[in-house]
């Protein structure tokens, strides 16, 4: 050889390397095929012993309930302020509600039926560990403070100006003693907390039975103290489609509302005794939870009891219960697929002869599937990883690509048996099966693994735990596919060679039975397809143009794709929560989100003039409405008592200060404030505050109508509160509301699919290079998966879909699965060494094809039955699957094919496919030298 001979190109250079790692993979592949081929029933032992030991992680296994772990970013501010909220203040309220809607509510009758709602309600018992749980038991409880309350009336000529009210901040308890008024507090009786409209009759029956429309109308309009507790309330805000008369009151209302409020200490909470399995339930006790699923028992009854009226309802375990009845309640859908993929391999891998019925076969196919599953859940649990709520889906997508791994052996066996020798040894045609198929597989399962570790880096928690289950899955399903499934797979093709029937094994027929010659009516209904259609020179432009103006009018699309996620749609239609959520939209549109301001240690004295201008600056803002501030409030209090103005610096001592504000929460003015603060003591009538830990402020988020002004608005209230500029104590304030958590996976998750999807990409492209000798077609490879995930979010967004950390979660599985069909097609290519590149794209597509296009069903058909599924989950699910199977197996086996008949790279320099009789018998040789066989 010359020296410039000599000189490798970095081409060629690569390609050498890469084809001594791809023949050394061949090579381990050839001895562990003959190895399984000679002790099949060892491996089967050996496999099964293997998945008996990995089920002793189960005993770790752990279900992760808490929604905060589950779907909030770690690092997030959302996650901090509630911890930093549940560890000061640590007490949430649950509602329950039931909303009646009528011609009119403002009628006798109404009332009378909500009087007997309530009293049912108040009569509701629940059972737990012996003893009984009424709503007196669990309610939040206010103190009755009605001596001092003041109700006035406000009257406007519009309706729009009736909730202008003038604030009485004087406070009556000034007159008295101290130590008396404080014996009268300690004695206040206490009660439920319920925004109910009999509170107007202070709930005494015969003042109740004696009104009249006019009296209702006239109550409910003036009242704006409730009688009862003595607490300011605006009884209108119960109303809902509200006519009004020429004065502004309301006269007409098409709905009424009745709430009951909760109580819940949060430190007390056991996720994993009260949450669900998705991961919806909020915090709850088990015994608030017993008596909730009481109250959505009775309000089922009450379209029964009042013909003439509609209820909808819901409790504080409606999203939980209903969204996590279309999750699981969906999974006896796995068990009628698992059957039907059983039909779909059977007739897929069968021939119609009693022989090569392969019922054995197809059910291990499955069984593997179980196998990769269970070893899956017990080594993650081992690892301490938590199973989380979309891992239900995780046996659906093992299924597609273990019976893809299936179906690329037998059609490599099909390749050995018509290439072969027929007096070749058994063991070496599996080693030689094995040996072209492994490679392929390791291609797959590499990539698709490859992939599943980068969606892991995520900070969404949930999809971090599925991407890692997934991807242990993904490589159990190629362990058993290369080991126990080859084992089975010999010991059928020794029953078929012991003419052993197919069903009953120990029936031996006596007389031949004439075996299929490997080609199926379907496979050469293919091959005629792509011969007389696909690789016509009108067929390839086809196939070229729709490919470009499909990708085009993708694109166009994937501009247009919005990023939203609604709770609500894990609410399946036709459920009760579902139509009181619809109900209650329609008729209290102007309803928002509840927020508040949190603050932490602090003097709250030299500070307040600070905390005064920043509460000034959030009523300003378009987004924050109903403030509720203490602040302001005991501004005013002290102004109004003490003639003191608060604003004026810091010419008041702490001590006065302090002993103020104590006056200004056991005031009938600023009661209601007192759960708002935390004390190092607790707060007593008439003893002193030396330090206030912890303050709240409430507000409320106008509806909004997507991302795109919800998650400015965030960070604007946000940014508000933060910079205000506070020198004394901790420092902390913040802004809390439910509703951040979802918008806080709002703002991230677009940045986590562009990333995740970028570094798969480029994963996946570092992969085949590794795995396949050919830079050219690894390319092409590449080529093919960027085009399906381009069509698959191009698609997404005609479809209706949005950008959520399900679709998110989707999209890993998707770059890792539509690798599959391109690879094993643009290996196989490589492999044919004889023929013009037309030549060799059409004996591709021709020889793996098929399994390919099987592998594509199975996988469809697999999650073909989440289609039917409530779940939004399922169903989101279902769709990204569909786009990737499809256009994952147009571009894999037409585009690629097509492109490669033109400009396809040349063949390996080592020939790998070559099943040719002189090569085996070389092959033989060497073999049986080396290994002693």
């Amino acid at each position: 050889m010359s020296e410039t001979e000599k000189i490798k190109t970095p081409q060629q250079l690569w390609e050498k390397i890469s084809s001594i790692f791809v023949h050394f993979v061949e090579r381990i592949f050839f001895v562990l095929g003959v190895l399984i081929a000679k002790n099949p029933w060892r491996t089967i032992a050996f496999s099964w012993i293997f998945v008996i030991l990995s089920c002793g992680g189960l005993y770790k296994f752990y279900i992760e309930k808490n929604p905060i772990k589950l779907w909030v970013p770690p690092d997030s501010d959302f996650y901090h302020d509630t911890n930093w909220y549940i560890e000061n203040f640590g007490t949430m309220l649950r509602m329950q509600r039931i909303l009646i809607t009528a011609d009119n509510v403002l009628e006798p009758e109404v009332l009378f039926a909500i009087k007997n709602i309530t009293k049912h309600v108040e009569y509701m018992k629940a059972e737990y560990d012996n003893k009984t749980y009424s709503i007196n038991d669990l309610c939040l409880k206010v103190p009755i403070v009605n001596f001092g309350a003041s109700s006035w009336k406000s009257r406007s000529d519009e309706p729009e100006k009736k909730n202008k009210t003038h604030v009485d901040y004087s406070d009556p308890s000034l007159w008295m003693d101290t130590s008396f008024y404080c014996s009268l507090v300690e004695n206040f009786d206490e009660t439920c907390l319920q925004n109910n409209v009999l509170d107007l009759w202070s709930n005494k029956e015969e003042l109740l039975y004696n009104t009249t429309k006019n009296d209702i109308i006239a109550r409910v309009n003036d009242i704006k103290v409730n009688p009862v507790t003595g607490h300011p309330y605006d009884y209108t805000k119960l109303l809902g489609g509200v006519e009004y008369d020429i004065n502004g009151d309301i006269v007409i209302a098409k709905s009424i509302l009745v709430t009951w409020y909760m109580y819940v200490n949060m430190t007390d909470v056991n996720m994993n005794e009260v949450g669900n399995l998705i991961g919806t339930e909020e915090w709850t006790s088990v015994p608030l939870a017993l008596w909730e699923k009481k109250f959505l028992e009775y309000a089922e009854t009450l379209h029964e009891q009042y013909k003439d009226l509609n209820f909808y309802y819901e409790s504080g375990r409606s999203f939980a219960d209903t969204s996590g009845e279309a999750m699981f309640g969906e999974m006896g859908k796995l068990f009628t697929g698992i059957f039907v993929m059983f039909i779909y391999v059977l007739l897929a891998i069968s021939r119609w002869n009693w022989l090569e019925f392969r019922l054995t076969l197809g059910g291990v196919g499955l069984m593997s599937v179980g196998m990769a599953y269970g070893c899956t859940i017990g080594w993650c649990s081992l690892i301490g990883i938590p199973f989380g709520p979309v891992h239900s889906s995780l046996p659906f997508l093992l299924m597609g690509l273990g019976l893809d791994d299936m179906f690329v052996m037998n059609a490599c066996w099909k390749i050995v048996v018509s290439s072969t020798d027929p007096a070749t040894s058994l063991p070496l045609k599996i080693g030689h099966m094995l040996e072209h198929a492994g490679v392929s597989i390791v291609i797959t399962s590499f990539t698709d693994i490859v992939a599943l570790l980068v969606g892991a880096i995520t900070i969404l928690p949930s999809l971090k735990s599925f991407c890692l289950y997934a991807a242990m899955g993904v490589f159990f399903i190629f362990i058993f596919s290369v080991t126990f499934f080859v084992a089975v797979f010999t010991l059928d093709i020794k029953r078929i060679e012991a003419r052993r029937n197919g069903v009953f094994f120990c029936y031996q027929h006596e007389r031949d039975i004439k075996l299929s010659d490997g080609e199926t009516f379907f496979s050469k209904i293919l091959a005629k397809f792509y011969e007389n259609i696909v690789f016509t020179l009108p067929g390839k432009i086809v196939i070229i143009l729709f490919t470009l103006i499909v990708t085009g009018f993708s694109i166009e699309s994937i501009f247009h794709l919005e990023q939203r996620f609604d709770p609500q749609w894990f609410i399946p239609d036709n459920t009760y929560y579902k139509d009181f959520l619809n109900s209650y939209e329609h008729y209290y549109p102007r309803e928002g989100n509840p927020a508040i301001v949190t603050l932490g240690d602090m003097n709250y004295n030299t500070e307040f003039k600070k905390l005064h201008n920043m509460v000034k600056e959030l009523k300003k803002e378009s987004y924050v409405a109903d403030m509720d501030s203490w602040v302001e409030t005991f501004h005013q209090y002290v102004l109004t008592n003490y003639n003191h103005n608060l604003l004026n610096g810091s010419d008041l001592s702490d001590e006065k200060f302090n002993r103020y504000l104590s006056q200004f929460l056991f005031s009938p003015v600023g009661g209601k404030y007192q759960f708002q603060f935390r004390f190092p003591e607790p707060l007593q009538c008439g003893g002193t505050i030396n330090q206030t830990l912890a303050s709240l402020m409430s507000f409320t988020f106008p509806r909004f109508e997507g991302p795109e002004t919800y998650i400015p608005a965030m960070h604007t209230v946000k940014d508000t509160v933060k910079n205000t500029n506070i020198t004394t104590g901790s420092g902390y304030r913040s802004v809390w509301a439910k509703a951040f958590g979802n918008w806080a996976t709002d703002e991230v998750i677009a940045v986590e699919v562009e990333r995740n999807v970028e570094l798969a990409l480029l994963c996946v492209m570092l992969c085949t290079i590794v795995l396949i000798t050919n830079i050219q077609m690894c390319l092409w490879i590449f080529i093919c998966v960027l085009l399906t995930i381009i069509n698959v979010l191009g698609f997404m967004q005609r479809w209706g879909m949005t950008v959520d950390i399900v679709c998110c979660i989707g999209l890993e599985l998707a770059i890792g699965l539509c690798v599959d069909y391109a690879a094993h097609v643009g290996h196989t290519f490589l492999t044919i060494k004889e023929g013009t590149r037309n030549e060799r794209a059409l004996k591709t597509v021709t020889s793996i094809g098929t399994a390919v296009l099987l592998g594509g069903g199975s996988t469809f058909l697999s999650l073909s039955f989440l289609s039917q599924s409530k779940a939004y989950t399922f169903q989101s699910f279902f769709k990204i699957f569909f786009l990737v199977i499809l256009f994952g197996l147009f571009n894999g086996l037409l585009f690629l094919p097509v492109v490669l008949s033109f400009i396809g790279p040349k063949r390996s320099s080592r020939n790998k496919a070559d099943f040719s009789p002189e090569a085996v018998e070389l092959n033989n040789t060497k073999n049986n030298e080396q290994n002693g066989l």
